[in-house]
């Protein structure tokens, strides 16, 4: 009986482990649209902003050029990973990953209305 109880708790524990995190498996996200109050432009190309995680490390790694940071300026940066939100230099984003599609939202401020940022990333 003592080891079906604990072959039980085993079973619960490793069922309800997230998979939820950012895979980090090496792929890069490749930024394709920002959606915010602000403005872009029709052909504002987003392409040279990625991300690329490295759950082991927990880090990522982000490109972009000077003058158009997205999240952070080009760097390595630690993050956290906690119920389907990352941090990054003290922002957080909301994450959803669905197939080849990375979705950042801005965790923003209630009382700000015009803080509000989605991020769509496809992976490279």
């Amino acid at each position: 009986m003592k080891h079906f109880l604990l072959i039980l708790i085993f079973l619960v524990v490793v069922g309800c482990t997230s998979d939820d995190a950012v895979d980090p498996s090496g792929d890069q996200w490749v930024l394709d649209n920002v959606v915010c109050f602000c403005f872009f432009g029709e052909d504002f190309d987003f392409s040279a902003h990625r991300l690329q995680f490295n759950r082991g490390a927990g880090t990522v790694t982000i490109e972009n050029e000077p003058g158009n940071e997205f999240i952070a300026p080009a760097g390595t940066y630690n993050y956290t990973d906690s119920n389907g939100v990352i941090g990054i230099e003290g922002r957080e984003y909301r994450y959803e990953e669905d197939g080849d599609t990375l979705i950042l939202t801005f965790v923003d401020d209630p009382i700000i209305a015009d803080d509000e940022v989605v991020y769509y990333y496809s992976k490279n």
